[in-house]
């Protein structure tokens, strides 16, 4: 807002400026002659002999362009000296000597036109910081609740006066505010709602498989179909969950094998796959949820794509704590990784194996490690020949 101000008071100043410049320049105002002057050019015509006159050869004098041509032009020419004293020269009859008088004090009013330029030109400035002060300090108040619009704060209110020149459209920017935020909290309502209407059946379900004795091949596929629906509810109530608001993080130390071991237990009773741990630490400090909700939806794809074994490593290095999987699947083609960032994007290797997901799972990945200021990489793995995705907590 300041560089704005900046901008509109220069572009001001110039025009006016220029304005003067050409006013000065191309309609020069008729020369006027003050009092002293017109005595000076009288004395200076009638008495040669005067002895105030001073005489001097109009070689002696070094004078502009423009005041030798008025000298030859017969009229009478006023200079101030290093003392700021006025001197009258009229060139004689001979055209070769130079008629002077003098000194005499500066003119009062040229120092009070002066003063009337420098206030007219500040009330001129002031009126302009009158008039644009308030619109800049609303235009100012109107980025900020922008802003915080963006970034899903939609309590956000302008609120301007009655009198600002921007009170319509404050109005139509409050309204929709308000009208974002009752649309976000019947969202949320939904969103808590349809967790607990999905997921507690499908909970009870898989809970009483589990708990037959007869441990069939129909009963298995039934649990591992019970599982992956439930994972893809929750995928689906995650990614609404975050494109909502911004979680609230606890961030604390945690033992590593609480928040590994409960998701490492529920992939192995989903799929034969085998999943092996390397942690190489006692403590972690990080928001549990946003931990568990990251190795969820890698590990989920890391199940879905590997064909025998899967490798997580949890590990301290020189900027921060890294967790690693990796698979040893079809990898993934690097002109696809950013891709497969963005929601609901798969790639070719999805219909090979059967994969019925929808996509969500790297690009709640990506959000949760912005919030949680942790860096997010995907690459091929080195040992396995899969993929690897790397996070590091900073």
């Amino acid at each position: 807002m300041l560089r704005l101000f900046c901008y509109l008071y220069l572009t001001l100043a110039v025009c006016l400026g220029s304005a003067a410049w050409l006013l000065e320049t191309y309609f020069p105002s008729p020369p006027s002659y003050s009092t002293e002057q017109q005595l000076a050019e009288s004395i200076l015509s009638l008495a040669l002999n005067n002895p105030n006159i001073k005489q001097t050869p109009l070689a002696n004098f070094y004078l502009g362009e423009q005041l030798q041509a008025s000298l030859l032009a017969g009229q009478v020419i006023s200079v101030n000296d290093a003392n700021n004293k006025l001197y009258f020269h009229k060139l004689a009859d001979d055209r070769q000597t130079l008629l002077s008088i003098g000194p005499y004090s500066q003119p009062a009013d040229q120092g009070y036109q002066s003063l009337v330029s420098l206030l007219f030109y500040s009330s001129l400035a002031l009126a302009v910081v009158i008039f644009t002060g308030p619109l800049l300090f609303d235009l100012n108040k109107l980025r900020k609740a922008s802003s915080k619009i963006s970034n899903a704060d939609f309590t956000a209110q302008v609120h301007f006066t009655r009198f600002s020149l921007l009170k319509s459209i404050g109005d139509t920017f409050d309204n929709m505010a308000l009208a974002l935020h009752n649309r976000n909290q019947s969202q949320r309502e939904l969103i808590n709602a349809v967790s607990h209407d999905f997921l507690t059946p499908i909970s009870r379900a898989k809970f009483a498989l589990e708990a037959v004795v007869d441990n069939n091949a129909y009963r298995h596929s039934v649990l591992q179909d019970i599982i992956e629906l439930e994972l893809l509810v929750e995928e689906f109530l995650t990614y609404a969950e975050l494109e909502q608001c911004e979680p609230t993080l606890l961030v604390k130390d945690y033992c590593p094998d609480e928040l590994l071991q409960p998701c490492i237990t529920k992939f192995q009773s989903y799929s034969p796959l085998a999943i092996r741990l390397d942690c190489e630490l006692t403590a972690i400090c990080v928001d549990k949820q946003s931990f568990q909700r990251l190795l969820q939806n890698l590990l989920g794809n890391a199940v879905r794509f590997a064909k025998t074994q899967i490798h997580i490593r949890l590990s301290q290095c020189e900027n921060g704590t890294l967790l690693v999987i990796e698979d040893d699947g079809p990898g993934i083609p690097e002109h696809m990784r950013a891709s497969l960032m963005q929601p609901f994007s798969k790639t070719a290797s999805v219909h090979q194996t059967g994969y019925q997901g929808v996509g969500l799972g790297l690009s709640i990945v990506k959000q949760l490690c912005l919030w949680n200021n942790a860096k997010f990489s995907l690459d091929n793995a080195q040992t396995l020949s899969g993929a690897r995705a790397s996070i590091l907590f900073r």
